[in-house]
């Protein structure tokens, strides 16, 4: 395996444990950011990613969260998998997974154990609502947390509506990471490591940490809609948006937008509803292409992009956010952060191809210690594939 030596966490080694969409969002970011992430899967079947696409056609969720990664075929209910997880976790430093609160733990292979072997282990469990309270062996998905926050209801002024992309997923992910670089920060000072808890409702609940702190203290209305901050269609079907909340954005944009006699509406005072529908008849006159690009309003008008839209937006192209897999004319998102050229300009550095199922069992177990005779017993025992 090669990993450009200036990649800040080439120095992390990852085992990763999870299933589906949280823990592969997580290990993504830190195999981007250059740790070696060992991605551990049912022999036969994998993780629940490979079947997102029928056979022989692209799968974009396993190609686009499971780049860069080694993959460790490992049966986790095998009887004989507590002694491979043994030597696994001491070469590991940080131990990722998303397994019902406590399953792990009954099955004698959850942190207790494993950081007896490794007392500098950084364990990351990631759930649904986090390991305690009444909901914590409840079952969901990303609308299912979104619905529970109350972040779903705040996405749409007005009825609640499936929203076409994950949140809370990536959200949760994005903190668990932020959690196991401060733990591995920590154990590196003390040579002791922590288990974490990261939970996809708290993630969508922090999203509101404003509406939650106003509702606590002094409730009245959050966001809403308003002329001033709103989507509006134009005449070739898309959307753009406007964001000028303040007095002098507002004026300026009614300015650009040649209504100068609407500048001296009051936003959140003044009747709203007539000034959005003359702003509704405005934008109905001109493609989104002509109000993006008008002079004037730059800032305060966007476009409403799709997935492909970003594929050729110039400063998509200029930032190199959608870069190609080695050796492959595929093309994914990059990791967004970005470095200088002291620790790694590369925007990313997971840029391998996602491995076949298994494809590294035998150097992961020789990397973990075992020799040939030993790794052929595994598998004759169905404890790896």
């Amino acid at each position: 395996m090669t990993t450009p030596a200036a990649a800040p966490l080439a120095h992390v080694k990852v085992l990763d444990l999870s299933r589906m969409y949280p823990g592969a969002f997580c290990s993504l970011l830190l195999a981007d950011l250059g740790a070696d992430v060992v991605k551990v899967e049912a022999p036969g079947f994998g993780d629940g990613m490979r079947a997102m696409a029928a056979p022989g056609s692209f799968n974009a969720a396993h190609t686009a969260l499971n780049r860069g990664k080694r993959s460790l075929a490992l049966d986790l209910r095998s009887p004989g998998v507590g002694a491979v997880l043994n030597k696994l976790v001491q070469w590991a430093d940080v131990v990722i997974e998303s397994h019902k609160p406590g399953q792990l733990d009954a099955m004698g292979i959850g942190y207790t154990e494993m950081s007896a072997v490794n007392p500098r282990l950084v364990w990351c469990s990631i759930s649904g609502y986090g390991d305690t309270g009444p909901m914590a062996d409840a079952a969901g998905h990303d609308i299912t947390y979104l619905g529970y926050s109350g972040l779903l209801g705040a996405l749409a002024d007005g009825a609640p509506t499936p929203p076409m992309a994950g949140i809370s997923l990536p959200a949760a992910a994005t903190m668990a990471v932020v959690g196991i670089l401060a733990a591995l920060s920590s154990a590196a000072l003390t040579g002791q490591g922590a288990r974490l808890d990261a939970s996809m409702a708290d993630a969508a609940m922090w999203m509101l940490s404003e509406d939650v702190a106003r509702a606590a203290n002094d409730p009245q209305p959050g966001w809403g809609s308003f002329a001033a901050r709103n989507v509006y269609e134009c005449a070739d079907g898309r959307n753009v948006t406007v964001a000028a909340n303040e007095p002098r954005t507002w004026a300026a944009l009614c300015e650009g937008l040649g209504v100068p006699e609407l500048a001296g509406h009051r936003i959140g005072i003044d009747a709203d509803a007539p000034v959005t529908a003359r702003l509704r008849e405005v934008f109905a006159t001109q493609p989104a292409a002509h109000w993006c690009a008008a002079p004037g309003l730059k800032g305060g008008i966007g476009p409403v992009n799709s997935a492909a839209d970003l594929l050729d937006d110039p400063q998509v192209a200029a930032r190199g956010s959608v870069v190609a897999l080695a050796g492959t004319d595929m093309r994914v998102l990059a990791n967004p952060i970005r470095f200088d050229s002291a620790v790694g300009a590369a925007a990313s550095h997971a840029l391998r191809q996602p491995p076949g199922l298994g494809e590294h069992t035998a150097d992961v177990l020789a990397m973990a210690g075992f020799d040939r005779d030993e790794v052929a017993a595994l598998r004759e025992a169905n404890v790896v594939g």
